[in-house]
């Protein structure tokens, strides 16, 4: 017999807390709570050391304009390019070290924590869109948006497309919807950014979004009033972008500020600044999705949103919403630097075209609990993404894993050579000083207008580019460095030693060296060196030290992060210069600090690999990958193998490298000799064609090296094919292309002899003993 339930009897608890979670109020104050905590984790995820490349030349014109009262129009902080004009906008340099005077690198980096959490309330406020959708795609979004809202002049790019976006969506929603922010909008923009173009962009985007609703009769006339309306402020808006101190002129400057002027002008700079690389869509590098440690992984989820806003814009027969969601992420695709904007156009126009398929259904049965478990799940999964993410920035374990060049909290960058400045200043050393291109904007602020620069982030000369390059790859004893040395009055050098940015481009050993330059200060993140020459020697004389035994001192700074950062550096200066010892030491410090940090893992095997220490090495790739799956890990285990002649083992992890690494040439050629090791010439070739194909432009200083590789490869194709005589004529080319190499010119005499042809091999072989010769002592 059923038992009644009396009337005092309670509920279970059960039953109660399923009627709380159903309840309709409840689920929209969680939504109200889903999106202050997106505002929350915007302002979070921005609070951070500031470390920005650019950051530097900006404040440094925006000094120069206040000191002498007007807007710089030709280049006034370097030596190199002194006068050349140059066209940019200079209010943000301005606001930003209006800033920086008056509260330093941390009011700096409030101010875009700040900006951000602002923006992302704007965003959820002013959009046509409420609710749980967009509240979500917001959260998924900070990650692309906080690469972006640093201190640099594109936070405001990145700001006023937000607010250019919600006012034209707005409109393309509710026709009585004013555009009269739109001039002023652009205003600003034409005197804080070139980005102001893309905002152009938007503007014809948003004609075209109301042409494709004319197909369709009954939308045809609304579409129509909306252009009609909304004409007199685009026009107006254009116009506004014209009141700069250039007028025309700057929207031309503007596009040569673009990464294709670099190819233009005979440089690819695209190949050297990772923001205008393109997102490799590998299967593995998509498996990154479901890394929730590394905020890159939102991109894909973000990717995944904008394929489904897409099919339910085109079951809709939203052509205009279609049209933005598909340009935006080709472009993000295309070019990583437009991943902040593609975050923009999901979160405004994928979230209102999404958000009717959150609203609560009214039916009840089935449906309704359904609708009411999928907000919840939603609800859920957000919150504890966001309290993970959270509580991966305060750890700075994002950032350490990463690799970042910066730390949670305010101030300033671990990477900036800091030290070494104050120690320029202090000793009044000589200039001109060379520094590469990554510290230029650090030392056009903190070094200039006393010390000009050599280069900087600003540089779209590509015969300067160029320039550095070559003497970075050039011994510090040769004939190119004396020579422009000489041309551009070099007497000091400042080199980034970081880890990140500076140490891999730095032959550190040979300029301690040196015959021609003397290091006289060293850091675990700079060093400086003095020309050899008589006006420098009493200088040299009290400051020389010698590489091998000089030491770091820990920073004053006890936090976690900072001895992280110290130790992780310390000991890659170490491993450089051959102190072995030393850099294993720091770097088990380090890891010590941070056991799972893939980065440690990395450099450590890289130690054991060179002493050879192999079953150490390898745990530690191995450790590396599962931390973090990685295309250096990937690699660098793949030619551990290699060497080993585990030549299938290789095959596997050099292929994962492949499809993870950006500029993944090297790791094809590297997986095509794998493969002739396993008689695969087929898929050798192959991948000898995907490594041309990504390989350096003509202009790289390793270009010729890099096409010798190709070449001897796909001879090495040809003689495993049976085709001698067409593995002749490549190894001809590897060897037209280096002459120098001893090692291909015997191989080519091995082919010809193979051959039969005798005076092919005969001449090969006395090109090889020559070369030798010459190079004996």
């Amino acid at each position: 017999m059923r038992k009644v339930r009396g009337p005092d009897c309670e509920p279970p608890m059960a039953a109660v807390f399923w009627a709380l979670l159903m309840n309709q109020n409840l689920l929209r104050r969680l939504s109200v709570l889903l999106a202050v905590v997106a505002v929350v984790y915007a302002a979070l995820a921005c609070w951070h050391t500031v470390g920005d490349f650019d950051t530097g030349w900006q404040m440094a014109t925006g000094r120069w304009a206040l000191a002498h009262r007007q807007i710089p129009g030709t280049d006034v902080l370097s030596y190199t390019t002194a006068g050349a004009v140059w066209h940019y906008p200079s209010l943000a340099g301005v606001l930003f070290y209006l800033i920086f005077s008056a509260t330093g690198y941390a009011g700096l980096g409030s101010f875009c924590a700040l900006a951000s959490g602002l923006l992302m309330a704007w965003i959820l406020y002013r959009s046509p869109g409420r609710g749980l959708a967009i509240a979500s795609l917001a959260i998924l979004a900070v990650p692309s948006l906080a690469h972006r809202l640093t201190p640099r002049a594109d936070l405001f790019t990145t700001v006023l497309f937000a607010l250019v976006l919600i006012e034209l969506w707005r409109h393309h929603r509710n026709p009585e919807h004013r555009l009269w922010s739109l001039p002023i909008l652009f205003l600003l923009w034409a005197n804080l950014h070139p980005g102001y173009v893309a905002g152009l962009a938007l503007l014809a985007a948003y004609c075209a979004v109301e042409l494709l609703e004319l197909p369709w009769p009954a939308r045809r006339a609304a579409a129509l009033a909306r252009l009609r309306s909304a004409a007199p402020w685009l026009v107006a808006a254009g116009v506004a972008t014209l009141i700069n101190p250039w007028g025309w002129e700057m929207l031309r400057s503007a596009g040569l500020l673009t990464a294709s002027a670099g190819h233009q002008s005979g440089f690819d700079f695209r190949s050297h600044i990772t923001e205008w690389t393109a997102v490799r869509i590998t299967p593995r590098a998509m498996l990154q999705a479901f890394d929730l440690s590394n905020p890159e992984s939102s991109y894909w989820w973000l990717l995944a949103a904008t394929v489904i806003a897409a099919l339910a814009a085109l079951w809709q027969r939203r052509m205009g919403a279609l049209l933005l969601l598909v340009a935006a992420s080709l472009v993000s695709v295309r070019f990583i630097r437009f991943q902040g904007i593609f975050a923009l156009v999901v979160i405004v126009v994928g979230g209102e075209v999404l958000a009717g398929s959150f609203e609560p259904l009214q039916s009840r049965g089935d449906r309704f609990f359904r609708s009411r478990w999928v907000q919840v799940a939603v609800i859920a999964a957000m919150l504890l993404l966001v309290g993970y993410r959270v509580t991966e920035l305060a750890s700075d374990r994002t950032y350490v894993h990463g690799g970042d060049v910066v730390d949670f909290g305010a101030g300033e960058s671990w990477w900036y050579p800091e030290r070494a400045a104050s120690f320029i200043l202090h000793e009044k050393l000589p200039g001109n000083i060379f520094q590469p291109f990554n510290i230029g904007g650090f030392t056009a602020l903190r070094l200039g207008p006393q010390y000009p620069e050599y280069i900087d982030g600003r540089s779209i000369n590509g015969e300067l580019f160029e320039e550095q390059e070559r003497l970075l790859h050039a011994p510090p004893d040769g004939l190119l460095w004396r020579e422009v040395a000489d041309a551009r009055g070099i007497q000091t050098i400042l080199l980034s030693l970081a880890r990140n940015g500076g140490l891999q481009d730095v032959a550190l050993p040979a300029f301690c060296q040196s015959r021609e330059w003397a290091p006289v200060y060293m850091d675990e993140v700079s060093v400086v060196l003095l020309r050899r020459n008589a006006q420098n020697e009493p200088l040299i004389s009290r400051l020389a030290l010698d590489c091998r035994n000089v030491h770091f001192s820990a920073p004053a700074d006890t936090g976690r992060a900072a001895q992280y950062q110290f130790h992780a550096n310390a000991g890659a200066v170490f491993y450089v210069l051959s102190r072995d010892e030393e850099a294993e030491q720091h770097w088990k410090q380090a890891e010590a600090l941070f056991p799972n940090d893939p980065n440690v893992h990395i450099y450590l095997a890289q130690l054991y690999t060179q002493q050879r220490r192999v079953n150490e090495a390898e745990a530690q790739y191995l450790a590396a990958l599962r931390s973090r799956q990685s295309a250096t890990a990937a690699y660098g285990l793949g030619r551990l193998y290699g060497a080993e002649h585990r030549w299938s083992e290789a095959e596997g992890a050099i292929s994962l490298a492949a499809e993870l690494e950006l500029h993944p040439a090297n790791q094809y050629k590297a997986l095509a000799q794998v493969q002739l090791h396993l008689n695969k010439p087929a898929q050798a070739e192959a991948n000898l064609l995907k490594a041309e194909r990504a390989g350096p432009a003509a202009s790289d200083p390793t270009a010729n090296d890099f096409r010798a590789q190709i070449a001897e490869g796909r001879a090495e194709v040809a003689r495993q094919s049976g085709n001698l005589s067409q593995a002749i004529a490549l190894q001809q080319e590897a060897t037209r292309q280096t002459p120098q190499s001893i090692g291909r010119w015997q191989k080519l005499a091995a082919l010809a002899t193979a051959a039969n042809q005798q005076g092919i091999a005969a001449e090969a072989a006395s090109h090889a003993q020559s070369l030798e010769a010459a190079a004996k002592p």
